[in-house]
């Protein structure tokens, strides 16, 4: 099983200035391959990331001697980096690959790369060419160590650690469901009934975030005052994202340790709700992707299965007690009124209650004629089924 653990360094004046040359020798290293890389096309001729380092072993002592001072890591891992960014170009999965620039791309470089290299104990973690740094907490998992990156977030230095596990997967033996419903107004509606409020760390440190771009776009640029700006700046938003995160990783432990053998979240198309101008700030202050990321490898650890409904499953226009469907539910209804059984229900809480009883069932029928059964769901609401038939409208 891989893992991660990112650790906070905590570098001497010295440290800070040899993490920050190493991300200056990665940077020098992609512009120089991507320059080589693209003269070589011109010409027709196919290179690779093995190539451009036996290319920059020859002329590094000569011509960027600086290098000499760094692991040997940064620089070669750029190049890494640079072939898979032209993979991805040649399959037209992405743009023709940009020129790095300093302020603009994020500061990390490859600091180890074998488990040889690797060793941290009593707080302290050992980088090549730089020594032992001290660190905030050691390594929680046991296993062959990958690789170890060194990244500035704002002012701060991480290592993230990448470990095959020794940990072997568990097994729930619970057979009991559990439906998650995520919203904006509380971050996650359990069927249970346990709720977990949403931070909104963006809503209440916007305006002094405001503040800070409006004094920031009013410093000379390249002067020293707009580069102290940049970093107050880069902080706030490292407090918001430290905010997030927190109140995420409490919500999906504590998930995970309610003892259910199945989890079943919504199958959101993200992407395409924040194209709604008015809704679009609060639902990446939520942060969606990032509930489902840490639900699905947190799960994954624990043994518990992990189902995403289909996006076009009505959970919250369905009763949870009697299975009838209203036909239209405005979002500014927060509580669900049955017409049919007269359940009054919170509008999340019977949405999370119908994903628990969520069952898909196999498509019926191969063709897509319009008018034809394209998929159905089956709906357990109270004493009574009810089957949910979406039908084709497509007339190919």
């Amino acid at each position: 099983m891989q893992k991660s653990h990112q650790i906070k360094l905590n570098p001497t004046v010295r440290q800070r200035k040899l993490f920050a040359q190493a991300c200056g020798v990665k940077r020098k290293s992609y512009n120089w391959g991507l320059t080589v890389w693209s003269e070589l096309l011109k010409l027709g001729v196919k290179t690779s990331a093995t190539s451009l380092i036996k290319m920059q072993n020859g002329i590094k002592k000569t011509e960027y001697p600086y290098f000499l001072s760094v692991s040997k890591t940064a620089p070669q891992y750029a190049l890494w980096d640079l072939e898979n960014a032209f993979k991805k170009y040649f399959k037209g999965k992405s743009n023709f690959p940009n020129f790095k620039k300093k302020g603009k791309s994020i500061d990390s470089f490859v600091a180890v790369e074998s488990k040889n290299q690797f060793s941290q104990s009593d707080f302290k973690i050992h980088i090549p060419r730089v020594g032992k740094v001290k660190c905030f907490e050691n390594l929680r998992f046991e296993g062959k160590v990958n690789s170890v990156t060194v990244k500035r977030i704002a002012n701060d230095w991480f290592a993230v650690v990448q470990i095959d596990s020794n940990d072997i997967p568990k097994v729930s033996k619970s057979q009991a469901t559990l439906g998650i419903d995520l919203g904006i107004k509380t971050m996650i509606v359990c069927s249970d009934g346990s709720i977990y409020e949403n931070p909104k760390a963006l809503k209440k440190a916007l305006r002094g975030i405001k503040r800070s771009h409006r004094s920031l776009n009013r410093k000379q640029k390249g002067s020293i005052n707009r580069r102290k700006q940049q970093k107050r700046l880069a902080v706030k938003h490292q407090r918001v994202a430290n905010i997030r995160l927190n109140a995420i990783h409490q919500a999906t432990s504590d998930i995970v340790n309610k003892g259910y053998g199945k989890v079943v979240i919504e199958g959101l198309n993200v992407s395409g709700m924040i194209k709604n101008r008015n809704l679009s700030q609060a639902l990446l202050d939520v942060s969606f992707g990032e509930i489902s990321r840490q639900l699905a490898y947190k799960c994954q650890w624990s043994g518990i299965e992990l189902v995403k409904a289909d996006r076009w499953f009505p959970s919250s226009k369905i009763c949870s007690g009697c299975g009838n469907k209203k036909e239209t539910l405005k979002l500014s209804e927060r509580t669900y009124n049955c017409e049919s059984c007269g359940l009054k229900i919170d509008r999340d809480l019977n949405a999370a209650i119908n994903l628990a009883n969520y069952s898909p069932t196999p498509s019926i029928g191969e063709s897509k004629v319009c008018g034809e059964v394209v998929e159905s769901y089956l709906i357990r609401g109270g004493s009574k089924k009810q089957k949910i038939k979406i039908f084709c409208n497509s007339l190919v």
